[in-house]
């Protein structure tokens, strides 16, 4: 596959400093929940709109790495898509780091092919990172939110802290062939939080990371327009 480069901004110990990550592997996870109730709740929400139930827990789907932006302004081809809220790992110069991201997905398609759904859409990441090991050990401490704006109304649409779904450590553990240590340029997508009200098809999105502990944030956003496919 081939590779895509990206400009991130390191947040670390009150300085900020430039970081080139190349995009070298796209994988994304989904059904990643610890409490299988939620995660249950998860699977049903997606399951009324007739994605079929995963026959394993969590997944881990290959995907393009031109697929990464971080483009405020993206395109999709379908009233039916949306975003979700995810960490993000990065794999680079034998470290990991955290970031926030959504994994755009069109729904449409996802009830006849997940892998399809997710390939036709962006994954968008955020412009800044954190050195994981800065945040390691309160981890699931650190919360996720995320705000949509549909037809002009702005609502908070997922928050819940990360002991909710599973931890990076915990995902590489399971992930099969140890593909993310072993490899330089991994970019490692979480699998999302439920929603609080339902899927929504989001006009835009705001997403936010939070760090408790260190009263920090990592914060990104998007719109989304959708491209007409015929002139």
């Amino acid at each position: 596959m081939s590779s895509k480069s990206h400009a991130f901004t390191v947040n670390a110990n009150g300085r900020s400093q430039p970081m080139t990550f190349t995009a070298d592997r796209l994988v994304c996870c989904g059904w990643v929940g610890r409490d299988r109730a939620a995660l249950d709740a998860h699977i049903a929400e997606l399951a009324h709109l007739g994605v079929p139930r995963p026959g394993r827990v969590p997944i881990y789907l290959n995907f393009s790495p031109y697929l990464l932006t971080s483009d405020r302004d993206v395109t999709v081809v379908s009233d039916q898509s949306s975003g979700e809220i995810e960490y993000v790992m990065l794999c680079h110069g034998g470290r990991m780091w955290v970031t926030v991201g959504s994994d755009q997905t069109d729904r449409d398609v996802e009830t006849k092919s997940i892998p399809a759904s997710k390939q036709m859409c962006v994954k968008y990441v955020a412009e800044s990172c954190w050195p994981y090991d800065d945040v390691e050990d309160h981890w699931d401490s650190l919360i996720l939110r995320c705000w949509i704006t549909h037809k002009g109304a702005r609502s908070l649409y997922q928050e819940a802290a990360l002991g909710s779904i599973l931890s990076p450590a915990e995902l590489i553990e399971h992930m099969p062939g140890g593909a993310f240590r072993s490899s330089e340029g991994v970019v490692l997508f979480s699998g999302t939080i439920a929603t609080r009200s339902g899927l929504v098809y989001g006009d835009a999105y705001e997403l936010e990371l939070e760090d408790p502990i260190r009263s920090r944030k990592i914060a990104g956003e998007y719109r989304v327009t959708i491209l007409p496919q015929y002139l």
